[in-house]
């Protein structure tokens, strides 16, 4: 090799040389398994580990990762997936289609599907072996939301990923053998977790920068505040009180900037449908208690942060939004359908009904960092109507893991979408129930169907119809009251450099994503 190729090789490892960008995580992580991916905060690492079988670019269109090239035949029925060739493990072996095969399997097991159901993939009709880089599906019926269940898939060597009754527990969690640019460091956790580029990558969309660092912030704001400051995170989300003060140049000291992006997401009260559990299985207290959302709070809020009042469940990012606008809540509304339910006002103002059952719930809502918020202004209009709310403040994700476990009445907790409403029928239909992944146990045989319609239908006009008729029967059953349409606000170390968005609003999940990211280092 000449001289005048070995200058510029090492000038060019020079420049992707420094210091690992530093992520901030808003809580710990659960498992870096593709299989086990239940929450954003997981997500955000394995997206650098992981290759999908197709990726998004950042207009939104499919492109190939994993995969070389896919065939999709005129009637829709059976596709050809073809691997790229020469493709490995991080641990050297081959990735082959029996990979592929064996990842889809593993994600009908009950164990897994109790924590991640990814519906998509996993209802795929068969998936066969056609040679050491081809897989060939085939379809009973044609199917709309394909490529998007692709993007959704993220397989793993079939020879290590052998999951037995605790799949959370498997000792790959935390070392996962990967297929993506970066590698995961010995010792990591739940807490902290180092990501190194890896030498061996020969796919198709490579990292930027040397090393990444993801670490969960404290839940002190003052102290999280001081680690952003002392630039011990590059990135990070803030709560949005703290993002108008770095706006108004009253928080940091420079080197932090702020930004903000909507986000296909909605902050929401989940309801527990359960009738063994919960008094929110009657359907008519669900829907006095959306009368009381407290969108006067929320209204004055927007002064200081830009969020919509949600009242689709696809948020406007989708293409199925549902851009009817909702009648504003009524207090009065309220108080007159739990009187037709049969929950009379007590001497005390509370309500109860003909058993002397008093309507008293429980609530689970992350600490706040502002004083009083949407949770708290939530019950006090409810109090108003006689219905008292017990507000119990937790962990952020503490909320979640009760809703999982059927602890309570009412859960405040975000929820990010997917690419395709198809994403979310686990969380709303009946198999989601089998599953575990509809905590909230609300059924409704007409959701069912039209989630199994819309999955299926290819032609786009009648398909969107199909999610605004689910996004109507929800709105009426009420098993959650959403809020405001999602908003990510954002402290950006000024070094930073390459950080943009999906079409979702997110800074990763797409290429180039985080693999283009890199720092401005003198």
């Amino acid at each position: 090799m000449g001289l005048r190729w070995i200058l510029p090789l090492c000038m060019a490892g020079l420049v992707w040389a420094g210091p690992p960008i530093s992520v901030a995580l808003d809580k710990p992580v659960l498992s870096l398994n593709p299989l086990l991916l239940t929450r954003e905060v997981e997500s955000q690492v394995a997206d650098l580990v992981f290759d999908r079988l197709v990726a998004r670019d950042e207009h939104g269109g499919f492109v190939p990762q994993l995969l070389e090239s896919w065939e999709i035949s005129r009637d829709g029925r059976d596709i050809l997936l073809k691997l790229r060739p020469g493709l490995t493990w991080q641990d050297g072996t081959a990735i082959e289609a029996e990979d592929l095969v064996a990842t889809w399997r593993m994600l009908s097991l009950p164990q897994v599907r109790k924590i991640y159901d990814l519906v998509g993939v996993r209802t795929l009709d068969s998936l066969v072996v056609e040679g050491p880089h081809s897989v060939r599906i085939r379809l009973k019926r044609a199917r709309a939301s394909l490529l998007s269940d692709l993007y959704n898939f993220q397989p793993v060597p079939r020879r290590s990923y052998v999951l037995g009754a605790q799949p959370l527990q498997h000792p790959l969690n935390y070392a996962p053998i990967g297929s993506g640019p970066y590698r995961v460091l010995p010792g990591a956790g739940a807490r902290e977790i180092q990501l190194q580029r890896w030498d061996g990558y020969r796919g198709a969309h490579p990292g930027r920068w040397e090393a990444f660092r993801f670490g969960v912030q404290p839940h002190d704001p003052a102290e999280y505040g001081r680690q952003l400051k002392a630039r011990e995170f590059h990135f990070g989300e803030l709560d949005w009180f703290r993002h108008y003060l770095l706006r108004r140049g009253a928080f940091g000291d420079g080197n932090l900037l702020a930004q903000s992006t909507p986000k296909a997401s909605f902050s929401t009260f989940w309801f527990n449908c359960n009738p063994k559990r919960s008094l929110l299985a009657d359907g008519r207290i669900r829907r006095a208690l959306s009368e009381a959302l407290p969108w006067t709070f929320l209204k004055a809020q927007r002064r200081l942060r830009p969020e919509r009042l949600a009242s689709s469940l696809w948020p406007p990012q989708s293409w199925a939004f549902d851009q009817a606008v909702e009648p504003l809540p009524s207090l009065e509304r309220a108080a007159s359908i739990l009187e037709e339910a049969g929950w009379k006002p007590g001497s005390d103002g509370l309500r109860r009904d003909a058993k002397g059952r008093v309507l008293k719930l429980v609530m689970f809502s992350a600490w706040g960092y502002s004083g009083r918020d949407y949770a708290q202004a939530f019950c006090e209009a409810l109090r108003k109507v006689g219905v008292e709310v017990d507000l119990r403040r937790t962990p952020t994700g503490e909320p979640y893991v009760l809703a999982t476990k059927g602890e309570g009445d009412i859960w405040d907790f975000p929820w990010n979408t997917g690419l395709d409403p198809d994403n979310e029928s686990p969380l709303f239909t009946s198999e989601g129930i089998q599953g575990g992944t509809n905590f909230m146990r609300y059924q409704n045989t007409e959701v069912d169907r039209l989630f199994e319609d819309g999955r299926h239908e290819t032609d786009p006009t009648r398909r969107r119809n199909l999610y605004l008729r689910i996004n109507a029967c929800i709105q009426r059953d009420h098993p959650m009251l959403q809020l405001t349409y999602g908003v990510a606000y954002l402290a950006l170390d000024r070094r930073l450099r390459g950080v943009g968005f999906n079409p979702l609003g997110q800074t990763y999940g797409y290429v180039p994503g985080r693999r283009g990211w890199w720092l401005e280092v003198p």
